[in-house]
């Protein structure tokens, strides 16, 4: 008994201790670029020694990897609980696009500290190779599928409407952030919606 507890304080401090790391890393992403990423300079904001960051990451890539992951971990969840909740199909389409808005524009500057890295460093990632993307794509075509099968919506291929959905609200997004434009995020997540919804809604 006395070596489970030991071994499950092991596992909770080890978990606290990569967490550490992680918003040390998303602090320094945020405010120094990925150039000022480094394992010294995580360490220390970590208030860990060096040698420690290698026990859980093998190098700055691995950690920059992690510290992204766990910066869209609410959104994930997030817009999980959204397409998993009872609410009709277009209000999710409307939530989804607010999920997405909410959360890039409280993560700006981190969101445009990735994006200007990923320009300069001509990287060959991308959204479309992500799992992450193509999840929420088949269960965005869920939705719209349930819309199609209440008569909500006119029938149509759900995978193709869901990414063009998608990318609608990414859209928005990298343009607001582009023009410095913030807030009214509900308004702006209501357009993307209407706009789709006149395409979608069947014609009386």
């Amino acid at each position: 008994m006395d070596a489970d507890k030991k071994q499950e304080r092991k596992k909770r401090l080890e978990a606290l201790t990569r967490q550490g790391i992680l918003g040390a890393a998303v602090g320094l992403l945020t405010r120094n670029g990925v150039q000022g990423l480094t394992m010294d300079r995580v360490a220390a904001e970590a208030g860990v020694a060096k040698g420690t960051l290698y026990v859980y990451f093998e190098n700055k890539e691995k950690i920059l990897e992690a510290a992204i992951d766990a910066s869209f971990e609410p959104l994930v969840r997030e817009c999980s609980a959204l397409l998993d909740g009872d609410l009709a199909p277009d209000r999710k389409l409307e939530g989804f696009s607010l999920c997405h808005l909410r959360f890039f524009d409280e993560h700006r500057d981190l969101i445009r500290v990735l994006l200007f890295n990923r320009e300069r460093s001509h990287s060959g990632k991308s959204r479309y190779t992500d799992i992450r993307y193509w999840t929420f794509v088949k269960r965005m075509a869920g939705v719209l599928d349930e819309g199609i099968g209440q008569g909500l919506f006119s029938p149509f291929d759900s995978m193709k409407v869901a990414v063009m959905f998608i990318e609608a609200s990414i859209g928005v997004i990298m343009q607001r952030i582009h023009d410095g434009i913030s807030g009214h995020v509900e308004k702006a997540a209501r357009q993307i919606t209407e706009i789709f919804m006149e395409g979608l809604r069947r014609k009386k």
